[in-house]
């Protein structure tokens, strides 16, 4: 199996895993990582578009639990994740089933899915639907985001305002009034330092008691960034002459830097020079197929 072909592997099996944790009748593992519902479902959209029992359960869960979406939120991950188009295509079909009509890419040509009935959800206590939870308990909005985000970090954790709007994928003025909110109402503390304010959640808040005990919280907008990019940029040079795939490979894996470090992934070795590169991008793919498949991080 190659590289690539082994991350699409990973990205598909992580992507049912998530949807399996929000309460799709899938086989295989939920994920056990707080679940992003608008970068999930991009990544299903961009990535499961020919995955039927993916896609369908995907569809089920939209149309029934759609309202706990946050729809401008949805709008700016798919930029952010180039898959304006995909996202498009996902919601005409949701839209046409009677789900929520979130994309503004007006004309895209439905996706070939249907509903199948495949989900089944309880409550909301588990921890990987921790934003879903916080938001049906105070609405879809930034402070739910930001909450969840606070909860998900270990006690004591100061996040600053910049860091936390890019973490939950809101503007940082958006993020500031939803912060600036809770402060008043003692919901979190914030203290000026240096030239940024610091943000945490009290150790006592009776809030961890919808987290209590520690839980992975991936930035998953970086990290489906780097999978989508990866996966296209193999698609691009199938045909290429190999001194051109290493060249687009360490190009590729220089300007993800800062997503690999968001998202928590490891870096590509480019102290490896010539030829030899090549199998060290594969082995790096490789591992980010590892930690794709392990739905525990």
């Amino acid at each position: 199996m190659s590289a690539s072909t082994s991350l699409r592997r990973a990205s598909i099996d992580r992507i049912a895993a998530g949807w399996i944790a929000l309460g799709g009748q899938l086989e295989g593992d939920p994920d056990a990582t707080v679940v992003d519902p608008e970068a999930l479902i991009v990544a299903t959209a961009e990535l499961a578009r020919d995955e039927d029992r993916i896609l369908g359960v995907a569809l089920d869960w939209c149309v029934a639990y759609g309202d706990a979406v946050n729809s401008a939120r949805l709008r700016r991950t798919a930029r952010v994740m180039d898959s304006t188009a995909a996202l498009a295509s996902f919601a005409a079909v949701g839209g046409a089933c009677g789900g929520p009509k979130w994309s503004d890419g007006g004309g895209a040509t439905p996706m070939a899915a249907s509903l199948r009935g495949k989900v089944a959800v309880r409550d909301l206590s588990a921890p990987a639907r921790l934003v879903w939870r916080l938001r049906s308990a105070f609405g879809v909005n930034a402070r739910a985001d930001v909450l969840a985000l606070l909860l998900s970090c270990p006690a004591g954790t100061e996040m600053r305002v910049a860091d936390i709007a890019r973490r939950t994928g809101f503007s940082k003025r958006n993020a500031a009034l939803a912060i600036e909110s809770m402060r008043l109402a003692g919901v979190v503390e914030a203290d000026r330092k240096g030239n940024s304010d610091r943000v945490a959640l009290p150790v006592d808040s009776p809030l961890r008691a919808f987290l209590p005990s520690p839980v992975a919280a991936p930035d998953w907008t970086s990290r489906w960034i780097v999978a989508i990019e990866m996966l296209r940029l193999t698609e691009r040079l199938a045909d290429a002459p190999d001194g051109a795939v290493i060249v687009e490979e360490r190009l590729a894996a220089e300007s993800l830097g800062p997503r690999l470090r968001d998202a928590g992934l490891p870096r590509a070795d480019l102290t490896v020079r010539g030829s030899a590169f090549a199998a060290s991008f594969d082995a790096w793919i490789e591992a980010l197929a590892a930690v794709l498949s392990d739905v525990a991080r």
